[in-house]
């Protein structure tokens, strides 16, 4: 052994400069190891090539230690397992060799096996050593992308064969090596997009690919793709490709195709105009089984960029019928024998087309009788004859439901969604404002809480007959480019309707002077305008959109001179930097936006002289404080601003509070927040002091970069508080009209954290007059007439006190659901007293409390808990026994009683010697007993009845070993849970008791 040992030392002096030579250099050695028969000479020669196998390992086992926020890569893994195996087997030879070598075995079987096994360890060697010149780039693993982004709202289609065959037959291509590109042809609305998304989301997809991309080749209406920019930020962004710093397209371009031509992709590209040079974009021709599967309505352009066309086709007869009625929801109507006739020749109008049975069904499920369906589809049949450029059919049936709307408000707050860039998320509350101020919702003198309901009802409207959809985000809608383009058609051809709409381009110049003339609404939005005329002449003009154009950072002097019945403007996401004194002109504008102008610091003083305004929006905006001549505003009834500075150390706030009490009209205040840490009691306070005196304030938001806090919402039937101090509710409450807390029908409170949006009694929803009180200290409530009326409190996570009596009893006598949480103090819930306790309650929720020793301490007076019908108890940690015998007396209303992971609980109702007249508890259904390693007893009385009992379950309770249970006190037992183990180890009064209880269990 020593003498091999030796051999590896001498060699591992040439391993320092073995390790960095090229193969050549080592050749010799794997030549020595593969034809030489001396052993000595074989071992000296492997031991030098797997010490250079080994000083490789450490020098990658170094740099890989040195990046530890990265994975290691599975080829790295693989690599330095198979080294180590190759290091232990060397050393496993070598003592071999050792052992062997002091015996005569020059012509010994074992000699010459020997020689084969290092031989073939040459090879393995040599292998390494081979993949280690290739291994320096590969040590991490690329950051792990989804194979597929799912689109979890497409409808299925597996029920219609016209839209599963296409599928199925891309599928089938997607295995076949010869095919590499998919076109999908067929007219607008004929499913190809839906298709392609089930494609996107079918499982043997996502098993033949390593990445499906989406991309979106093309806006609808345009006849034109987008650029190729914006198809590389496509890419790039499902990628994850830091394109940061890339000067120009075929960079990018490089950048892409080098990620891409190491992975098998799927490129799913959608509503290709014309032909696209894949190469230009960054996506190689691929021989590793890489795809693509495009869609188009022109067989031309499919024709001319793939392999094989397949072509989408209208549904059939008896498909489109399935669908219609899919959509409609309303199986009574179908059914109806004079109505189902009617619906049968309205799906028959939509001739298989799956967009417009969508939206056709959807207008038509709103008509409950025969007369409404008759004079439906008698206006559809009059559609006068149009054409339009190859979408005809679309065009024509899609604005049938455009004229069925039958309320012209109705129908000129659909067209007013085409202003809107395509795809755009529309913040419903802009939405609502634009059309109050364009009188969609009435005149001018008409009530405000009119215009709001008027407006929602427009906008529920809308939505169910899929003109308008549900956007992604929270308050928001969109307008499906179809519906976009049918409106912008409509616009085209009606004659009042004098809409100018240049959206979602490049462009940079505003159209001419003359096209602006006469029209009523112009929409310029999302493009890059870098100037604007000098002085256009819009003496009709309403709506003036140009958001979205980060190029812009100048308004000429003049540009509003000519604009006197402006009402509605949008400068948001503008590079503007100041306002012009022109604006002072627009005395008729009632909403203006400025939001995300982040290089407009200060409001001029002409903005005072806008005194028909009624929404401003300044959030995100350089404007951090309030002018005085805001206050001239007096018609302002939504105001949105932002509380930051970029500078930390600079104060955020720094406004005349008193401002907001004199705008006697608002109704919104919204305040975006930099941090919560920033955003002080003391700010909330003023703010709500200000608004508490205006008589028509409904909300007060703040919005933070990750939560949105409505502290202060007047429903209609509701008053909603969430604030982080008690005085500053108190504030509100003395300063405001609801000063009067008894004459409030209905609030909810929430005080000391902001979680408005989840009370944690379960059912909350039940109870009129709500409070949450958090991270309180002390006993004394500043507001003891918000107990008083209360029925529904929770008191999670307060300090100091001891029972819940201490805030008052006579305050809790309306309370019928009550949670106590993380109290650590608390050691009951009733202390000693000579009155009644919590008459009313009805459901209590005791849980995390650490010192909780008894519900009742002391005896029980009458009345107490008496209709108390729900008990949960959870991680309470210092409770021995639940209940005392004499409390039992008032539990006759008890339903539902829950202990869980309670670690010291020996008895649920403790034994007594003098029962009474205790006999039953009448009404408890179910009884839940979890993880209570000590309980021995459920009820120490054997007298005691459960005539209601339905439901028990029991996990976790070992020390338990008898039930209270026979054939006579629990008849109406109907389920028993339990652990096996447990189960078999109970003792019973009898066989017959066991017996009937063990068929009623579910053992786990």
């Amino acid at each position: 052994m020593a003498e091999a040992l030796a051999i590896v030392t001498a060699a591992t002096a040439g391993v320092n400069a073995l390790r960095t030579a090229k193969p050549e250099l080592w050749d010799p050695l794997v030549q020595k190891i593969a034809s030489s028969n001396n052993v000595k000479e074989i071992v000296e020669a492997l031991s030098v090539s797997v010490g250079v196998l080994q000083a490789g390992r450490k020098d990658y086992e170094n740099k890989v230690e040195a990046r530890k926020t990265k994975v290691p890569s599975e080829t790295y893994i693989q690599w330095i397992f198979r080294v180590k195996k190759i290091e232990a087997e060397l050393k496993e030879l070598v003592s071999k060799s050792d052992k062997q070598s002091k015996n005569s075995w020059l012509f010994s079987p074992s000699r010459s096996a020997l020689i084969k096994r290092m031989q073939k360890m040459g090879e393995q060697v040599v292998n390494l050593l081979q993949e280690s010149d290739q291994l320096n780039g590969k040590l991490f693993a690329d950051p792990k992308l989804e194979t597929v982004v799912r689109n979890n709202e497409v409808p299925e289609i597996r029920k219609f064969e016209t839209l599963q065959k296409p599928l199925e037959q891309v599928l089938d291509l997607l295995k076949n090596n010869k095919v590499n590109r998919i076109g999908m042809c067929g007219k607008v609305g004929i499913g190809k997009t839906t298709i392609m998304w089930n494609l996107n989301n079918h499982g043997e997809v996502a098993e033949m690919f390593d990445i499906v991309i989406w991309v979106k080749a093309s806006t609808e209406g345009s006849k034109e793709n987008l650029s190729r920019e914006h198809l590389q930020q496509a890419i790039i962004r499902r990628l994850k490709i830091e394109a940061e710093g890339t000067g120009n397209a075929e960079e990018v371009a490089e950048r892409i195709s080098m990620v891409l031509k190491g992975t098998k992709y799927l490129i799913l590209l959608d509503d290709v105009k014309a032909d696209i040079d894949l190469n230009l974009v960054g996506i190689p021709a691929s021989k590793n089984g890489s795809k693509l599967v495009m869609t188009s309505r022109l067989q031309h352009v499919c024709s001319s960029m793939v392999d094989r066309v397949i072509k989408v086709t209208y549904l059939s007869v008896d498909e489109a019928w399935k669908m219609f009625q899919d959509v409609l929801q309303n199986p009574r109507l179908v059914n109806n024998f004079k109505i189902g006739r009617l619906a049968w020749r309205v799906c028959k109008e939509c001739n298989g087309l799956p967009l417009l049975i969508e939206k056709v069904a959807n207008t038509f499920k709103l008509k409950n009788n025969e007369s409404l369906w008759s004079d439906g589809l008698s206006s559809w049949r009059a559609w006068p004859e149009k054409d339009c450029q190859g979408i005809k059919e679309i065009y024509e049936l899609l604005k049938f439901c455009y004229d069925d709307l039958d309320d012209d408000g109705r129908k000129k707050c659909f067209l007013y969604g085409a202003l809107y860039p395509e795809d755009s998320e529309i913040y419903t509350d802009y939405l609502l404002e634009c059309w109050a101020a364009e009188n969609f919702l009435g005149n001018d003198c008409d009530a405000s809480k009119d215009h709001v309901r008027m407006g929602h009802l427009i906008l529920s409207h809308l939505k169910s007959v899929s003109l308008l959809e549900k956007g992604r985000a929270e308050n928001h809608v969109t307008m499906h480019k179809i519906m976009r383009q049918v409106a912008l058609y409509i616009l085209e051809i009606e004659p009042e309707c004098k809409y100018l709409v240049k959206t979602n381009g490049a462009l940079q110049a505003p159209p001419d002077t003359d096209s602006w003339s006469e029209k009523n609404r112009i929409s310029l939005g999302d493009n890059c305008l870098n100037r604007l005329p000098d002085s256009p002449s819009c003496n009709a003009l309403s709506t003036l959109f140009l958001q979205k154009n980060l190029g812009l950072k100048l308004i000429p002097e003049s540009f509003f001179k000519n604009m006197p019945n402006l009402r509605v403007l949008d400068l948001s996401h503008t590079g503007i930097s100041s306002l012009t004194p022109s604006l002072s002109i627009l005395i008729n504008l009632k909403v203006l936006y400025l939001n995300n102008c982040r290089f407009l610091l200060e409001l001029p003083p002409c903005i005072g002289e806008l005194v028909h305004l009624e929404a401003l929006d300044l959030r995100g905006s350089g404007v951090n404080n309030m002018p005085s001549h805001i206050e001239n505003l007096t018609r302002l009834r939504h105001l949105r601003v932002s509380f930051k500075s970029e500078n930390e150390n600079e104060e955020e706030v720094d406004f005349d509070y008193g401002l907001i009490s004199r705008l006697f009209e608002l109704e919104e205040l919204v305040i975006d927040v930099k941090s919560l840490e920033r955003w002080s009691n003391e700010v909330v306070e003023n703010i709500i002091k200000e608004v508490a005196t205006l008589e028509k304030f409904k909300s007060l938001k703040v919005c933070f970069s990750d939560k949105v806090i409505d502290v202060i919402e007047v429903a209609p039937t509701t008053l909603r508080i969430c604030v982080l101090d008690v005085s500053i509710l108190r504030s509100y409450i003395e300063r405001s009209s609801w000063r009067n807390v008894q004459s409030i029908s209905s609030f909810q409170f929430f005080i000391g954290c902001l979680d408005l949006d989840h009370p944690q009694i379960p059912k909350f929803f039940r109870y009129g007059k709500y409070v949450k009180y958090s991270n309180g200290v002390g006993s004394d409530f500043p507001i003891p007439e918000v107990f008083d009326e209360a029925d529904a409190i929770e008191l999670v996570n307060h300090q100091e006190i001891k029972q819940l009596s201490d805030f008052g009893i006579a305050s809790m006598n309306k309370v019928q659901g009550c949670l106590v949480e993380s109290c650590d103090a608390i050691e009951t819930i009733m202390g000693t007293t000579d009155n009644a306790v919590l008459p009313s309650l009805e459901h209590l929720y005791l849980k995390n409390l650490p010192n909780l020793e008894s519900i009742w301490r002391g005896s029980v007076v009458p009345g107490s808990l008496s209709k108390l019908k729900t008990l949960v108890l959870t991680s309470c940690q210092t409770m021995v026994m639940i209940f005392p015998p004499s409390a039992v007396q008032q539990l006759h209303e008890i339903q539902y009683l829950k202990i869980e992971n309670c670690q010291v609980v020996e008895e649920i109702i403790a034994e007594s010697e003098v029962v009474g007249n205790l006999l039953e508890l009448s009404k408890l259904k179910k009884l839940i007993l979890v993880d209570m390693p000590n309980l021995r007893s459920i009820c120490g009385i054997e007298s005691l009845k459960w005539p209601s009992l339905e439901k028990l379950k029991i996990v976790g309770c070992p020390s338990l070993r008898k039930l209270p249970f026979n054939k006579d006190n629990a008849k109406e037992l109907k389920v028993v849970k339990a652990e096996q183990h447990w189960w078999e180890a109970l003792q019973w009064q009898n066989q017959e008791t066991k017996e009937r209880i063990t068929k009623l269990c579910t053992l786990r």
